[in-house]
C-alpha cells in the first residue's frame, strides 16, 4: 500500500528547486516520500481517478486457475474501493504475487509500474503492470523475458522539454514552445518565446480572465476608457453664466460609466471644475469601490490683458438678427419707393419735353410777330395791310 495523491493538472507556474529529475525507482521504504513530492512539487500534468484517493493497495488470488490482481483505492484505512481488476493469461500457475516492493512512478504521465511474479512449480515468470491514474486502467506491460524493476530507472527526457534552467542565464523554460521565468532581485519578469526562440505574445484566451491583485485586467482598461468618455461630457468653463452644471455617459469595449460635475465662474479670470465618474455595479472581479470610481478637478486662471470678446451673447445676436430684417424690410421698400420715383421722373421728363417743343414753337411764332410788327418780314406768308 501507498499513498497518491489526485492532481488536476491547469496551467499552473510555480518556483521550482531541484537538482535531480524526480522520476523515481524505489523501494518501499521511498515510495511514500515520492508520492509525496508527486502531489506537492509537480501539478503539470493531469491525473484524475474516479474518486480521490489517499493509498493505493493491491490484493492477488488464483480465482478458477486464473492469476488476479486487484488494485483498490484507499481514502482511509479500512475503507477500500476497487479501481480495476488484472487477469493474467497465464495458465498454470500455482503461486501468485504482485506487490509494492519495486515500483517506478512516473508522475509526468501519471503512470506506475510495479512487478508480478507468476510460477508455474517449474518456472519463474516475472512481468511489469501498468496503471494509468488518468484514464484507471490496469494493464500489463509487454516486456522481453524476466523484469526486475530494481534495474530500471525512467529516463528523464519528458521533464528536459517541460522544465529547463540556464545556469548561466538564470532563466527557467517551461514546455518546448516556452513559458520563461526569471527571478530577478527585484522582479519576477515573465514572457513567452516560440520553439526558435522568437518571442510570441502570451495570450489568455478560451474565457480565462487575467487578474492582478483580484482586478480583471481587460475590464479595468475597458473601465479606463468609459470613465475617461463620461468625464469629456461635462462643463469646463461656463460662459453665459457664473454656474453650469451637467451629467455624461460614457462606454468602451462594452463597459459603461455615468458622470455628473460643475464648473464655476469665480470672476472674470478665474474659473473652477470638478466632476467624478462611475462604472456600472454589478462587474465581476471590478476590485474595490476606488477601482470603480474617478474623479476630477482643475481651474482656469486668465493671465495677462484681457481682449474684447469677439463673439455675442445669444440675446444680443437675436437682437442684431431683428435689426439686420428689419433693415432689408426697408430697404425693399426704399428700392421699390424709388423704382416709383423713377417712373414718375421719367414722366416728369416726358412732360417737360413737351413743355420745350410747345416753348420752342412759342419762341418762332413770337419771333415772327415781332418782325411783323417791326415791319421787317417778307415773308410771303404775313398779310400786309397799309394803314391809310
Amino acid at each position: 500500500m501507498f499513498k497518491a495523491r489526485r492532481i488536476k493538472i491547469k496551467i499552473v507556474i510555480c518556483k521550482i528547486f531541484f537538482n535531480n529529475v524526480p522520476r523515481f525507482n524505489c523501494s518501499m521504504k521511498k515510495l511514500f516520500l515520492n508520492f509525496a513530492l508527486l502531489s506537492f512539487c509537480f501539478p503539470f500534468c493531469e491525473m484524475a481517478i474516479a474518486d480521490d484517493y489517499k493509498y493505493f493497495k493491491t490484493s492477488t488470488s488464483i480465482i478458477n486457475n486464473v492469476p488476479t490482481v486487484k488494485l483498490y483505492g484507499v481514502k482511509t484505512f479500512g475503507d477500500e474501493t476497487l479501481v480495476d481488476t488484472f487477469e493474467s493469461s497465464r495458465s498454470g500457475i500455482t503461486s501468485f504475487n504482485a506487490t509494492f516492493e519495486k515500483t517506478i512512478v512516473d508522475q509526468y504521465e501519471g503512470k506506475l509500474y510495479f512487478e508480478i511474479n507468476e510460477n508455474d512449480g517449474t518456472n519463474n515468470y516475472e512481468g511489469v503492470l501498468e496503471y494509468d491514474l488518468v484514464n484507471n486502467t490496469l494493464t500489463k506491460v509487454q516486456t522481453t523475458g524476466n523484469i526486475d524493476l530494481s534495474n530500471y530507472e525512467l529516463y528523464p527526457e519528458r521533464i528536459k522539454q517541460m522544465i529547463r534552467r540556464n545556469k548561466l542565464t538564470g532563466v527557467t523554460s517551461i514546455g518546448e514552445n516556452s513559458l520563461k521565468l526569471k527571478e530577478t532581485s527585484t522582479t519576477q519578469q515573465l514572457w513567452g518565446t516560440n520553439s526558435e526562440g522568437k518571442i510570441v505574445p502570451i495570450d489568455i484566451t478560451n474565457g480565462s480572465k487575467l487578474l492582478i491583485n483580484g482586478r480583471d485586467v481587460e475590464q479595468s482598461i475597458n473601465n479606463v476608457g468609459a470613465l475617461s468618455a463620461a468625464l469629456t461630457g461635462l462643463p469646463t468653463v461656463p460662459k453665459d453664466t457664473t454656474l453650469a452644471c451637467g451629467l455624461g455617459a460614457g462606454t468602451h469595449g462594452g463597459d459603461f460609466a455615468f458622470s455628473g460635475g460643475c464648473a464655476s465662474k469665480i470672476n472674470k479670470k478665474l474659473s473652477i471644475n470638478y466632476a467624478a465618474s462611475m462604472t456600472m455595479p454589478g462587474q465581476d472581479y471590478a476590485g474595490d469601490f476606488e477601482d470603480t470610481f474617478s474623479a476630477r478637478a482643475g481651474f482656469i486662471w486668465k493671465l495677462g490683458k484681457a481682449n474684447k470678446p469677439t463673439q455675442i451673447s445669444m440675446k444680443a445676436k437675436e437682437k442684431m438678427e431683428a435689426k439686420i430684417l428689419s433693415l432689408e424690410e426697408n430697404n425693399n421698400k426704399i428700392i421699390s419707393q424709388n423704382k416709383d420715383l423713377k417712373q414718375q421722373n421719367k414722366s416728369i421728363i416726358s412732360k417737360n419735353q413737351n413743355l420745350e417743343n410747345k416753348v420752342f414753337t412759342l419762341m418762332a411764332r413770337l419771333e415772327r410777330l415781332e418782325k411783323i410788327a417791326l415791319s421787317e418780314t417778307t415773308s410771303k406768308d404775313v398779310a400786309v395791310y397799309k394803314l391809310k
